[in-house]
């Protein structure tokens, strides 16, 4: 119907240029149009009125929906009508592939394997979920998710509005009342038409409600909501009036406007997609909290070995306080506060004073085998020197009257107005952020080749010959604890502390 008529406009259209001589002929076959409809009788053209066949149509429409209306106002949203959707497409496999990703089931797998390997466990589940989801269960889940927002849309249709006014005694309180149609002027209906429109020209006869009142009776503990045939009845009856075109047709006839058209509402969710997203923040945002949860159990306990009782703040500026000014602004902050506090504990508190002695012992004091093999201890020893100098220029660079703390703090004050010195002040803070890692990562190294040379002389100790010292008796006569048990505690604070480094550098790791 639609396709004729507008094969007739374009040629009315080429035939003259006088648009109301144009809109009275294209009225005229409206008019002709309506006539010669099987459903004329819905509407009377002389006094405009719409007639009680029409009024029947829509309580033959609205008498098996009537049960529904209650019940669709919630079910198109709720979780549980979703996830029956969902899992009913997804199949046994990635139902159970899905579980795997559930919290219980990461966090009963972190008890038993570590965090590096929880973590390759999971990013291999989630692989395999998002490609045999997202190539088998998007569409047909999307598809039957939007069709059951279309009948709850036409379900939920305000149909009593028009039934009143065919029925003034009508009332939704007596199922078994026996409405009396009389005629209604189409004027006081049309808004309420061409709503009615919107919500049932999206139903279709598609095999997919088979699929959806099933799961809809699973949903109400095995009920059906509406029986099949009954449904099915409707949707002929539908049908078969929308290929009449006649709602439309009296809809133009009655706003003089020969060219109007429903505008129907296709809904277009994508609840596919939100669930893929969901299980995968779900089970990211687990594993990134059982990797740091166990990651700071560890520290602490290592941080304990290392210093007995916690340490206080010793940063001056590089501090979680200094930072902030900038977190509050969302514009980052300092992220390495903690290790780099330790960091400057361990090597001013313990290193500077145990530490050298240890190696000045073996230094000055000690007679090598060869003098190239105490170089590497020599290296690695003044290297890590080098890093607590390092360090203390890295953070008193931040007092409020040096050049770097001055340009952020001045970035900072135009950064709302100003996107580029927001931008400015973001580099500023990585490039801050980047020489904290570096120093950390740096000292670590240097703390590991420092840890193998002092491994080295510990079993030199017993070795005969010696192979790197030759006067051990001489040094242990000057060292006020056992040398061996010396260098197996300097050993083992630096093997605790570097552990403790690479977990802050390194979460996933153990």
């Amino acid at each position: 119907m639609a396709i004729v008529l507008f094969e007739r406009i374009a040629s009315l259209f080429g035939k003259t240029q006088d648009p109301e001589t144009e809109k009275r002929k294209l009225l005229k076959l409206v008019r002709k149009d309506i006539t010669q409809s099987e459903y004329h009788k819905f509407f009377k053209m002389q006094n405009e009125e719409l007639g009680p066949p029409m009024g029947k149509f829509f309580f033959d429409l609205y008498k098996p929906l009537a049960p529904l209306q209650i019940l669709m106002q919630n079910v198109a949203k709720s979780t549980r009508m979703k996830q029956l959707i969902i899992e009913h497409y997804m199949g046994n496999e990635l139902v159970a592939l899905q579980e795997r990703l559930s919290s219980a089931s990461i966090e009963e797998r972190a008890k038993i394997v570590s965090n590096k390997e929880l973590l390759a466990q999971v990013q291999n589940d989630l692989g395999r979920f998002s490609l045999a989801f997202s190539n088998n269960c998007t569409v047909p889940i999307d598809r039957s998710y939007n069709l059951l927002l279309t009948l709850a849309a036409f379900a939920t249709f305000d149909f009593f509005y028009i039934l009143k006014h065919f029925d003034k005694n009508f009332t939704a309180q007596a199922p078994n009342y026996q409405p009396k149609f009389g005629h209604v002027r189409a004027s006081v209906l049309i808004e309420a038409l061409k709503d009615f429109l919107e919500v049932a020209y999206p139903l279709d006869q598609s095999e997919g409600w088979a699929t959806l009142f099933k799961l809809l009776k699973a949903s109400k503990n095995e009920v059906d909501i509406i029986d099949p045939s009954q449904w099915n009845k409707l949707l002929a009856l539908l049908h078969e009036v929308q290929r009449s075109s006649i709602i439309a047709l009296i809809i133009r006839f009655v706003e003089k406007n020969p060219v109007w058209q429903s505008k129907p509402s296709f809904p277009g969710e994508h609840i596919a997609k939100t669930h893929l997203q969901m299980i995968q923040a779900e089970a990211e945002e687990c594993i990134d909290r059982i990797i740091n949860s166990k990651r700071n159990a560890k520290i602490n306990e290592l941080a304990h070995a290392v210093f007995g009782n916690l340490p206080g703040e010793r940063m001056k500026y590089y501090t979680d306080r200094y930072s902030e000014i900038y977190e509050k602004k969302n514009m980052g902050s300092f992220l390495y506060t903690k290790e780099v506090n330790y960091l400057k504990v361990f090597l001013i508190d313990y290193y500077k004073k145990e530490v050298r002695e240890l190696c000045d012992l073996f230094l000055i004091r000690g007679q090598w085998t060869t003098q190239s093999l105490a170089k590497p201890l020599s290296d690695a020893f003044h290297a890590v020197m080098t890093i607590i100098e390092k360090l203390l220029l890295f953070d008193e660079d931040l007092a409020d009257d040096r050049e770097t703390a001055s340009r952020m703090k001045n970035y900072l004050l135009r950064a709302d107005r100003d996107k580029g010195q927001a931008h400015s002040l973001k580099i500023l803070l990585n490039t801050v952020n980047d020489t904290a890692r570096k120093l950390s990562v740096t000292a670590a190294k240097e703390l590991i080749a420092l840890g193998i040379q002092l491994k080295n002389l510990y079993n030199d100790y017993e070795k005969n010959p010696h192979e790197y010292i030759i006067n051990w008796k001489e040094i242990e006569s000057v060292s006020e604890t056992p040398i061996i048990q010396r260098i197996s505690a300097v050993h083992k604070r630096i093997y605790n502390f570097v552990r403790m480094l690479k977990l802050f550098i390194e979460p996933a790791e153990e």
